[in-house]
């Protein structure tokens, strides 16, 4: 995608998961055109340094401490940018977890810690950045699902589930928000080479998906931060 046709001058972005995979791409790519941007991620030590390297290289890029799956992380997430007083305009949701075990041997800790951090983050994350947002009438928000949350497969129903959820939740919000002029766009990747997909996918997965997949590789980082930053 041609980013020549995007300018994000004096808004601010608040990428969750934005140290790694999807995430670190789409801060990449908004900071490229001018946006400045917050990584949200647990890893402090790679949040920290990646922000000095951005900033090295000329870009507004930040860094906050964020647990997704923890209210008491997020509500502490708003009340610093509410004392650093900034206005968030753009939220890219994609901090998530991935399990794949088949249905008969997924336990209730497995499922309990998927949906904890798929979709009661994305609940947690988009109440939060959304009550920031209302009051400038203005805000775009971009949550990550998966095809895992649009058809079945083997070794995904919890993942599955939450996937499914985030759907859901998306949905609600898009009608929810309008009338502020927030917009709410879920994307679905398929298989992207990330290092969650490297660790869930084993070689008959990848066998799998490959063979239904016309150009024969998996999707990159960059071809779906790309589509995060047309929504």
């Amino acid at each position: 995608m041609d980013q020549k046709n995007f300018f994000l001058d004096g808004q601010t972005a608040i990428v969750t998961g934005g140290a790694s995979g999807i995430g670190l791409s789409t801060v990449r790519m908004l900071s490229s055109v001018g946006a400045h941007v917050i990584i949200a991620d647990t890893n402090k030590e790679l949040g920290h340094y990646l922000s000095e390297k951005f900033k090295s290289e000329g870009k507004k890029v930040g860094y906050i401490y964020c647990d997704i799956s923890s209210e008491a992380s997020i509500s502490e997430l708003g009340k610093k940018l509410i004392r650093k007083k900034k206005s968030i305009e753009i939220l890219m949701h994609f901090a998530g977890i991935g399990l794949e075990k088949k249905f008969v041997n997924t336990s209730l800790d497995d499922w309990n810690k998927i949906i904890s951090v798929n979709l009661t983050g994305s609940f947690l994350i988009t109440k939060e950045i959304a009550k920031l947002m209302i009051p400038h009438n203005y805000g775009r928000i971009v949550t990550m699902s998966s095809v895992a949350g649009l058809r079945g497969g083997t070794g995904r129903a919890a993942y599955g589930a939450s996937k499914g959820g985030v759907i859901a939740l998306s949905k609600v919000l898009s009608i929810e928000l309008s009338p502020y002029n927030i917009t709410v766009n879920t994307l679905c990747p398929g298989a992207i080479e990330t290092e969650l997909v490297k660790n869930m996918h084993d070689k008959e997965t990848r066998r799998v998906f490959l063979q239904n997949i016309p150009q024969k590789r998996y999707g990159f980082p960059e071809e779906v931060a790309s589509a995060a930053l047309f929504f």
